[in-house]
């Protein structure tokens, strides 16, 4: 069974190369409808079959049909040879692809993540299956409405491309023109048409006339913008937060009523207070809106003229004292200020009143002023008078010094033999730079340290001083072989690597080239992720 599905594999791939998809899609289904459907049962052979028929399907354009063999494929991979291998990784692709056309994005998008992953371990971040399958990525995310995300991911890999690669690959000129095709659908004419331009422009220089990528491009660059397609709209600012109102430095008086400038302050009337027989005009509080009414007591008083028959029932006690009781209806007067009010007696002189005084125009108003603030004495002011008074003395006698000097120095005779004096100035009394030792060849870079972000893995080492040769940095899963994921000029001290997954455990080396002969690497430095 299994020499037998190579061989149909082998037929099949040569129909494909000769253009005859059908007849390849034939072949793999008749060797397919017995095939076993548990992907647990199945042979190195048969899942090649079934990926390569999920290919064909593809290509003929019957997504649904392919999606039973490209996930009976990928599962079949997967448990024979890993989920690192490279055809467990073609069969994820494929998968991936048929997803995005039946319309599974977000697995489709998953899938590719896995892809990206495992191909930059595997052939480095700038390799041509890494930067295809971002722009697949892209191609996924777009079509979820992440479009803001897609087109950065996709200009990037563009760019990256074209850096890499130059201007005339196919794969970077593809890119190109998917890019203005998501700028235009999404209202971006002017940047649309720039890169359309350029990518007709690339294909004239690059490609044959009749070449299928100049026709699809010229075809795009022609197209109208997607009518259906809206962008998602950016999530609004958050709302600022309410001012506080402004404190209040004085009580606001509900109803009182401030006086214009030029009016000044009112005259107050001089007070006199009522009789006791004549009716309190001040009127009662009245709420808005309620027509004023009449005063009501819940106590009448009694008229002026019955108070003494009113107080007459009154239970008064026996007339024993000396002195008589004060009644309401006896006297105006009670007894005890009756002899204050005719003549002064003996020893008693009435104080005449102060004359009354004009009332004041103006209301005692209360101030309020802070505390006069203490005068602290500052216990280090003789100090610092003290220090700059010894700074000064010393100075002083600096200057006297140096002047002396060049005094003993003029009345000093030159020496007598015939050497002429140096003219080279005194150096300076100060230590040297000094510069580190060159590393001997053969020093691997030191203090290698790896910083773990789950989203990215930072790297950072010590360049041995006096090397000029790159480095590189290699990585992989834990347990697994290592690939190059960038090669860094002289004198790099770190790297920062993305897209990796934030489950599964790396390791990374750093080899710096001394020479063709000479290469120099540090020790597997690993992330801790599943403990």
């Amino acid at each position: 069974m299994s020499s037998g599905f190579a061989d149909l594999t082998v037929q099949a791939h040569q129909l494909v190369s000769e253009g005859d998809l059908t007849g390849a899609e034939r072949l793999l289904a008749d060797a397919l409808s017995d095939a076993d459907p548990r992907p647990d049962n199945a042979s190195p052979e048969l899942a090649e079959a079934a990926g390569l028929q999920a290919r064909v399907l593809v290509a003929l354009g019957e997504p649904h049909s392919a999606r039973g063999w490209a996930a009976f494929a990928y599962a079949a991979a997967t448990r024979l040879f890993g989920r690192s291998d490279e055809r467990t990784v073609t069969a994820a692709a494929t998968l991936a692809a048929v997803l995005h056309r039946v319309g599974s994005d977000a697995r489709a998008a998953r899938l590719y993540s896995d892809v990206i992953i495992e191909l930059t371990a595997r052939d480095g971040p700038e390799s041509q299956r890494v930067l295809a399958a971002h722009a697949d990525l892209a191609t996924v995310e777009y079509a979820r409405g992440q479009c803001e995300v897609a087109r950065d991911r996709l200009q990037d890999a563009w760019e990256l491309h074209r850096e890499v690669y130059g201007d005339g690959h196919p794969s970077g000129i593809k890119m190109l023109a998917k890019l203005g095709a998501m700028e235009r659908d999404c209202g971006r004419y002017a940047e649309a048409h720039e890169h359309l331009t350029l990518a007709e422009e690339l294909c004239r220089l690059h490609l044959d006339p009749d070449d299928p990528l100049a026709a699809q491009v010229a075809g795009l660059a022609r197209a109208a913008a997607d009518p259906d397609h809206v962008c998602p709209a950016p999530p609004p600012p958050p709302a600022p937060a309410p001012e506080p109102p402004p404190a209040r430095t004085t009580p606001v008086v509900p109803a009182a009523r401030v006086p214009p400038q030029d009016e000044g302050p009112h005259d107050l009337p001089p007070y006199s207070p009522p009789a006791l027989d004549e009716p309190v005009e001040t009127p009662l509080y009245h709420p808005p809106g309620r027509a004023a009414e009449t005063a009501h007591v819940p106590t009448p008083r009694t008229a002026p003229d019955a108070d003494a028959d009113a107080l007459d029932d009154y239970p008064w006690p026996p007339d024993e004292p000396a002195e008589p009781l004060w009644r309401p209806g006896a006297d105006p007067l009670p007894p005890t200020v009756v002899g204050l009010t005719g003549d002064e007696p003996d020893g008693v002189r009435r104080v005449p009143p102060a004359p009354p005084e004009p009332p004041s125009r103006y209301l005692p108003v209360h101030v309020p002023r802070p505390p006069a603030a203490e005068r602290r004495t500052l216990p280090w002011l003789p100090l610092v008078v003290l220090g700059v008074v010894v700074a000064l003395l010393l100075g002083t006698i600096a200057v006297i010094a140096g002047v002396s000097r060049v005094d003993d120095r003029r009345d000093t005779p030159p020496p007598a033999t015939g050497a002429p004096p140096s003219s080279a100035p005194p150096t300076s009394a100060g230590p040297a730079p000094s510069t580190p030792a060159a590393a001997k060849p053969g020093t691997p870079p030191g203090s290698f340290t790896l910083t773990d972000r789950r989203d990215s893995i930072v790297l950072s080492w010590t360049y041995p001083p006096g090397a000029e040769g790159p480095v590189v940095v290699a990585g992989g899963r834990a347990g697994q072989p290592q690939g190059t994921f960038a090669t860094l000029p002289a004198g790099s001290a770190d790297y920062i690597a993305y897209g990796l997954d934030r489950t599964t455990d790396y390791c990374f080396t750093v080899a710096l080239v001394w020479s063709t002969d000479t290469v120099a690497r540090t020790g597997p430095v690993c992330t801790k992720r599943r403990r």
